[in-house]
């Protein structure tokens, strides 16, 4: 990551770098461990080159 001419003294540091690989990790996994405790499934959307949660389905 690098920032051009920070509006402050910001500095960023090695903690700032953990938290957001950690963010990413658990955003990454709250979308991708619900289909695989069959709380739903992702479906093809619009052209079919996509996919996203099947809200369609009312199991």
């Amino acid at each position: 990551l690098v920032v051009c001419k920070p509006m402050s003294n910001f500095r960023f540091g090695e903690n700032h770098a953990i938290m957001g690989v950690a963010f990413s990790w658990i955003m990454a996994l709250a979308c991708a461990a619900p289909p695989l405790f069959g709380w739903s499934r992702y479906i093809p959307e619009g052209m079919q080159c996509s996919c996203g949660i099947d809200y369609y389905t009312l199991k």
